[in-house]
């Protein structure tokens, strides 16, 4: 886990998870103000528009109908009272909504400043027992209407919103209406559509940044392969604008390797050509002389030098990159090399063990177990070779 934080693909994760739980929880903060906000509004605008309405109505009315009008529309959220009614126990809420509510009834009315309906917010015991009835007995009017109870369970009330003001010819007219409101904001109602839609974002993002690190993990490989291969085939130039790039770029130093690598195989191959001539001179014109212990040591340095010669001529015959590689048995090819010195009258002695096969090159293998070899026996006189499978590995001695 804690590699996979530490790539690019990781920390673009974390990063996106992070902002989709910060913008969620501000943007739910800010809706949740905003909602309870406007539901309160929206249910004061509906009960002040019910108020305005029973006013206009009662008082187009004759007088001898306005009570039983008034009976007819009294019911269990609205009561219509005509006339001076008792006083009740209650408790006054907040003045800031009850003053909105009378602000709109007065607005819809058209009343004057000297004729303003009062309206007052207050709660009291009887509101609870009705909304008991409201929810509980099936005989009352709203169950008459079809109201389920499913819908009433969310149904809850506020308070009651009682409004009084004189008609045109003096009789004093109240409106009592209970204020409904609906369940406020909830984080608990949106946290499982909060989590699905959260999930499913970071679903879509974990597929598309496999999609778009794809290319750079390619570039990864490739800069690896690169320290064994410098002839592989470049890659292809995907992805974003950054990743195409960085990719072309790659893909022009491996050219540049290569160039400079063939330059300096051509140049090796040149020098060591032309020195070819002037050593084989040297050579017969060393014939002419008479000492012979200066021409034994000069045609011993000759011949060092046609070996080093012969050296570079071999490395840049040699296409080390393009030789492919191949399942081979080491044991032969280091019996091979010792048989080859044995011959030659030198101290080699190989031990026995179990077959060893491997996947290698097997000219570069054999080229430098020689170079060891020879080397083993110029300054050590002999050479005893073992060759031991450790299980993760092979060791030549």
């Amino acid at each position: 886990m804690r590699r996979y934080l530490d790539t690019l693909r990781g920390r673009a994760f974390v990063l996106i998870l992070g902002l989709l739980v910060v913008s969620n929880a501000a943007a739910l903060w800010l809706y949740g103000g905003r909602h309870d906000d406007a539901m309160d509004a929206l249910h004061d605008v509906m009960v002040a528009e019910q108020a305005a309405v029973v006013f206009q109505l009662i008082d187009r009315l004759p007088q001898e109908q306005r009570q039983a009008v008034a009976g007819a529309l009294s019911g269990t959220l609205l009561q219509v009272l005509i006339g001076d009614t008792p006083g009740r126990s209650a408790v006054r809420l907040t003045a800031t909504r009850s003053d909105r509510i009378g602000e709109i009834i007065n607005a819809l009315l058209g009343r004057t400043q000297h004729d303003r309906i009062r309206v007052a917010l207050t709660t009291d015991l009887d509101v609870h027992a009705s909304m008991k009835r409201l929810t509980r007995s099936p005989e009352d009017a709203l169950s008459k209407a079809s109201l389920s109870q499913a819908a009433l369970a969310n149904v809850r009330l506020q308070g009651r919103v009682e409004a009084s003001a004189a008609l045109t010819d003096g009789t004093k007219l109240t409106v009592v209406s209970r204020l409904l409101s609906v369940p406020h904001f909830s984080w608990a109602q949106l946290l499982p559509s909060l989590i699905a839609l959260t999930l499913s974002a970071l679903a879509i993002a974990f597929i598309l940044l496999g999609r778009l690190t794809a290319p750079l993990q390619l570039l990864q490989n490739a800069a690896h392969r690169l320290s064994t291969n410098i002839n592989a085939p470049p890659l292809a130039e995907s992805g974003p604008f950054e990743v195409r790039s960085a990719t072309g770029a790659f893909n022009s130093l491996q050219a540049r390797i290569k160039e400079l690598i063939a330059d300096r195989t051509a140049t090796a191959a040149a020098i060591a050509h032309d020195l070819g001539t002037p050593v084989t001179r040297m050579r017969l014109r060393a014939f002419d002389i008479t000492d012979t212990e200066v021409r034994e040591k000069l045609f011993s340095a000759l011949d060092q030098l046609q070996r080093m010669i012969s050296g570079a001529l071999d490395f840049t015959r040699l296409d080390f990159q393009h030789e492919k590689t191949q399942k081979v048995d080491l044991l032969s090819i280091v019996e091979s090399i010792s048989e080859d010195l044995i011959d030659l009258g030198e101290s080699v002695a190989m031990q026995t063990s179990p077959p060893v096969t491997l996947v290698t090159k097997p000219v570069l293998l054999r080229r430098a177990l020689t170079n060891l070899i020879k080397n083993a026996v110029a300054y050590g006189q002999a050479a005893d070779i073992t060759v031991k499978d450790t299980g993760g590995h092979v060791e030549i001695a």
